[in-house]
């Protein structure tokens, strides 16, 4: 069996399959209409009372230690984290590639 019989004979499968799923449903039985009252309805009973809701001022409050910490070392750090692991960014990596700065220890498979 070559590529194209397959392809035929999944082909064919599925259009069998369409065919009867289209003629189950065209030859289905009677349609609920519109007009007729849902069976199952769920309904739901509360006495809900709406309350006017007024605006607080914020309190300023003291940073945390460690809220400052946090701060202090996101204003330090200027460059991204993997860099300090060896990697690059993307536009570092091309600038290395035109100095042909990059060795290749491995080969590179795509």
């Amino acid at each position: 069996m070559n590529w194209l019989h397959f392809f035929l004979w999944i082909g064919g499968i599925y259009l069998l399959y369409y065919l009867a799923v289209i003629l189950f449903d065209v030859a289905g039985g009677r349609r609920a209409s519109a007009a007729d009252p849902p069976i199952h309805e769920l309904t739901f009973a509360e006495n809900v009372v709406p309350t006017q809701m007024t605006a607080h001022a914020a309190v300023a409050e003291e940073p945390s230690p460690k809220t400052r910490l946090d701060e202090a070392l996101r204003e330090r750090k200027q460059e991204p984290e993997m860099i300090g692991s060896g990697g690059v960014v993307i536009d570092n990596l091309f600038r290395l590639c035109k100095q042909e700065a990059i060795i290749y220890t491995r080969s590179v498979s795509f």
